[in-house]
């Protein structure tokens, strides 16, 4: 793929991943690695793990089916199985839900927990797939989520009915879409609904020292390590930081302004953004891939100690090695011409796109 075209897929990037897998009826644990799921797989460790741990199983003849969907009565035993649900409602049985039914105690706790309400007819419709929305609100309210980024998907207007659940996985790093969509009807396949469970079991974690260093978790999606290698990608990356502390609009210019509604509007901003901040998480994880004794290097190491007196020079330098070709011509440098956000536009910007825990990591790590 030409390396323009993938750079411009990035900075539209989100990784979608949805949901988890249930252990089927007729499903048996599988000791071996799944036959069906590619040593190549981002997921295959995951997938594994989650076997190990007894959360997920595969089929008897070994396989995982990583692409089938999953049912509303399996996501509903597989979350019931993981978390402690409270019981806030009273107890509503659904008509097309027997008590002799497999999956009728799992679906009554969901129900007892808020998370499903009986349809106008009073059916649950436990054989029918359930979409990325409904896995939405399932996961937000079985693990407590809130809202930490006001930033929405193209595909999830504000008046989506399940807009705040869909805001508290992204907000959360729980999801990052899919090039920046989230496909909220899309039914969720077995794979993506154990990675989101994965995600979730994990969030909160606590960095391991011994473990190479991490980026801040839902940043940089959509650049893999294997592209990170490449200069030109890395470039693009280190590009995408920088936004945070220069513009091509006036310094003092805020991304977010009151709405009508007294709701926030982010300028030019959606949920899915490749930005990462700039944090120390972030160039610490970037230096990994850089080759010692480059440019790369050399700028991600004068960020790491604090120093952004130069982030004009480095911008074009940045610009030059991810676009060796944007520079044959003689007006780029005034067509681009950047602007160093003032403090209060900088702090904007983080609390915008990264939340108050963005806010406070950068206060932390640069004042």
């Amino acid at each position: 793929m030409n390396k323009n075209k993938l750079f411009h897929l990035i900075l539209a990037a989100t990784v979608a991943v949805p949901t988890i897998l249930v252990p089927i009826q007729a499903e048996a644990e599988v000791v071996s690695p799944f036959k069906d799921v590619s040593k190549n797989s981002p997921y295959l460790e995951i997938i594994h793990e989650m076997r190990d741990q007894q959360i997920i199983s595969g089929y008897a003849n070994g396989e995982f089916r990583p692409s089938e969907v999953i049912s509303r009565k399996h996501a509903a035993a597989l979350v019931n199985r993981t978390v402690k649900l409270p019981v806030v409602e009273k107890f509503v049985p659904f008509k097309d839900v027997s008590a002799k039914n497999t999956f009728f105690y799992d679906i009554k706790k969901l129900q007892q927990a808020g998370i499903f309400e009986p349809d106008a007819k009073g059916n649950f419709y436990p054989n029918q797939p359930i979409t990325r929305a409904e896995m939405a609100k399932v996961l937000t309210a079985a693990f407590d989520l809130k809202v930490k980024v006001d930033l929405d998907f193209v595909d999830v207007p504000r008046t989506h009915p399940a807009s705040k659940y869909i805001k508290a996985l992204y907000s959360n790093g729980i999801t990052t879409g899919d090039f920046g969509t989230f496909s909220p009807d899309r039914p969720v396949t077995r794979v993506h609904y154990a990675v989101f469970l994965h995600r979730l079991l994990h969030m909160n974690d606590p960095v391991d020292p011994n473990e190479p260093a991490q980026k801040i978790r839902g940043q940089f999606a959509r650049i893999t390590a294997e592209e990170l290698v490449e200069p030109d990608l890395m470039a693009m990356a280190m590009l995408g930081m920088l936004a945070q502390k220069m513009t091509h609009d006036p310094s003092d210019y805020l991304i977010t302004e009151p709405a009508k509604d007294g709701g926030i509007i982010v300028k030019g901003y959606m949920a899915g953004h490749t930005h990462g901040q700039m944090a120390k998480e972030n160039i610490l994880y970037l230096k990994r891939f850089v080759k010692s004794g480059s440019e790369l290097e050399a700028i991600l190491d004068v960020w790491l100690e604090g120093d952004f007196s130069k982030i004009k020079e480095e911008f074009f330098t940045l610009k030059a090695i991810g676009d060796p070709d944007f520079f044959n011509c003689a007006v780029c440098e005034q067509k681009f011409a950047m602007n160093i956000r003032t403090k209060r536009a900088e702090e904007d910007f983080v609390r915008a796109l990264y939340g108050e825990e963005g806010l406070q990591r950068h206060r932390t790590q640069w004042e």
